[in-house]
């Protein structure tokens, strides 16, 4: 007895090594008997002949002839071919034959009987036909929840083609009698996520005065429960057009708080692409951001690339792109504007001799001065003195030829100016459009970027030697600065020149253009052929360049405010007579805020 335990234990340590059942192992070997053959063996060779012959007992086997409860007891047997027949599966036919312990009549009455039982458990769910049922049931292996989920397939097939079908969703009717049915609608095809939520997107689309479209409702009620700051969302007026637009139909930019509708945003920047400069690109309610400020500047129009790309014509769009590389072109070291043509290139060589691709005239790469072959062999200092000791032309404009020569240069673009720097000190270049002041290149901002500043609205911050603070000295003031460090000044015309009305060329502001014409203004004795005005500015641009402070110069009263303009403390100490107060305060002012190489003019 103690021998044949462990002999079936052996066997089914065997078996389950190889995927068979305790169960299997104990009925194999209560049916072979006394085979020699191993149970693993004998299911794999005798077991499939078993399976079969009890199919083919259940399939001969009248339906009714074996009642599935007492209520089918006693009723009368009808013909196996108006029942049909029961096709089991070979899975169902091995459990019955391990619960009929391997007795294959046995097996096959408990699997018909559990086939019946199952087929009456799938009636109440809706399938009572039997004979797809008996299909499903064999094509699962006699699971019920297989043969369900076959069952339940082809009904689900319309669906799943109304799911997958590229017809569009049919429009939700808010006007439909069955609210809960819209409600049901909008919490599916919407997935919002309450019925509430459902509920106040229904309500507000009901509104009288709604003006507002499914998607707008939906997005915005998805977001917040609050129906007046839904309200608020759904309707905002746009300050360039005036209309009401919800607010995902309202754009804005990283510069400022301002937002307009799609339409307006799309035919600002398509305007401004096509026919404005690149620093035009900014907000068309505030004008922001500041584009003199280069760090602001560049992540601006990081972020309006992208908000571009979405919204302009393809080829707008690339023009946006073409025009943002020429500017970053023009902040290259190696770039050049050409003196003749206002052509721009970048420029790899070594001399001092350059020829523009365009016009295919010379000019000097350092000075951009036009090229003459006296330049040749001469530094650009040289070459001007050369100019103003030789030239007729040049002699016969005097200062006036030299105030040209010593026009405004952009400090952005490097772009040259043959004008003068008097009358408005705020100059706009017409290549970049870089707001600076023309006589220190300080920038010009709308919002300050000195954090103590108190002054609102476009302005620069000028050094004291700048041409804005020194144009009101009068010039006999200016030459006492400049005979006080020995620099030479002139105060009659050479010889030659003609006199009677300045020759110096200025922009002026007629009518909204801005052209350059000459000043035309009567000039005065002992002010070299020049009008007050740029004798003024030829005797300032002396000052600049040779670095004179003119503090020394400074009465008490302007002494007093450019220490406060320059924040510099100048409290009077007791006892302090005027003299001494005053000469201290001089030299802190000159010592705090010394002019050095902070003016932009000496980069």
């Amino acid at each position: 007895m103690k021998e044949e335990g462990l002999k079936l234990i052996q066997l089914i340590r065997d078996g389950e090594k190889k995927g068979v059942s305790p169960e299997e192992v104990f009925t194999s070997m209560r049916v072979a008997g006394d085979s020699s053959i191993l149970p693993c063996r004998w299911l794999k060779t005798e077991l499939p002949l078993l399976m079969d012959n009890i199919t083919t007992l259940v399939a001969t086997s009248p339906l009714s002839s074996r009642p599935c409860d007492a209520k089918d007891a006693g009723k009368e047997v009808e013909p196996a071919e108006n029942q049909g027949v029961v096709q089991l599966s070979r899975a169902e036919a091995k459990q019955a034959w391990l619960t009929a312990g391997g007795d294959t009549e046995r097996a096959a009455r408990q699997a018909l009987r559990d086939r019946l039982s199952k087929v009456k458990e799938l009636s109440p769910l809706g399938f009572s036909d039997e004979a797809p049922c008996h299909e499903a049931l064999r094509q699962s292996g006699g699971e019920v929840r297989g043969a369900l989920a076959l069952l339940q397939r082809p009904l689900l097939e319309p669906f799943h083609k109304h799911i997958w079908s590229d017809k569009p969703e049919p429009p939700v009717d808010i006007h439909h009698p069955d609210k809960q049915r819209i409600c049901r609608r909008l919490l599916a095809v919407y997935n919002l996520p309450s019925w509430g939520r459902c509920e106040l997107a229904l309500s507000l689309l009901l509104e009288h005065s709604a003006t507002y479209s499914l998607e707008d409702v939906v997005q915005a009620v998805r977001e917040s429960h609050d129906r007046e700051f839904i309200r608020r969302v759904l309707a905002k007026e746009c300050p360039i057009c005036l209309s009401v637009f919800p607010h995902s139909k309202m754009q804005s930019l990283t510069s400022c708080q301002c937002s307009v509708c799609c339409g307006c945003f799309q035919q600002h920047f398509t305007i401004a692409v096509r026919d404005k400069h690149i620093r035009d690109m900014v907000c068309p309610v505030c004008w922001e951001p500041d584009i003199n400020d280069p760090e602001h500047l560049n992540s601006y129009f990081s972020t309006l690339d992208i908000q571009l790309r979405e919204c302009l014509e393809p080829e707008v769009y690339e023009l946006f792109h073409k025009k943002l590389t020429e500017q970053a072109l023009i902040k290259d070291p190696k770039f050049l504007w050409c003196c003749h043509c206002s052509y721009g290139f970048i420029y790899d060589g070594d001399q001092l001799k350059v020829t523009c691709f365009q016009c295919r005239n010379s000019f000097c790469a350092q000075c951009k001065k036009p090229w003459e072959s006296q330049h040749a062999g001469l530094s650009c200092e040289q070459y001007q003195s050369w100019k103003r000791e030789n030239d007729p032309e040049y002699q016969r404009q005097g200062l006036a030829g030299y105030l040209r020569d010593n026009g405004i240069t952009c400090p952005n673009c490097r772009f040259q100016y043959a004008l003068s720097k008097g009358g408005c000190m705020h100059f706009c270049c017409s290549q970049c459009r870089y707001q600076f002041c023309s006589g220190c290149n300080n920038p010009f901002h709308t919002t300050c970027a000195v954090d103590e500043c108190s002054v609102s609205g476009l302005h620069a911050h000028h050094p004291r030697d700048c041409l804005f603070y020194l144009r009101d000295w009068e010039p006999s003031r200016l030459q006492t600065s400049l005979q006080k460090n020995g620099v030479a000044f002139n105060t009659e015309p050479p010889p030659g020149t003609q006199t009677g009305l300045c020759g110096v060329v200025e922009q002026k502001d007629e009518g909204g253009q801005q052209p350059d014409s000459d000043c035309a203004a009567q000039t005065q004795p002992g002010h070299a052929g020049l009008c007050e005005k740029h004798y003024r500015e030829y005797l300032v641009s002396l000052i600049n360049s040779h670095s004179i402070d003119p503090a020394p110069l400074y009465s008490s009263n302007e002494l007093l405010l450019a220490c406060r303009r320059y924040k510099v403390e100048d409290s009077r100490r007791e006892g302090e007579d005027s003299f001494t107060y005053f000469s201290r305060v001089l030299q802190k002012l000159m010592d705090e805020e010394p002019l050095g190489d902070k003016v932009p003019r000496k980069k």
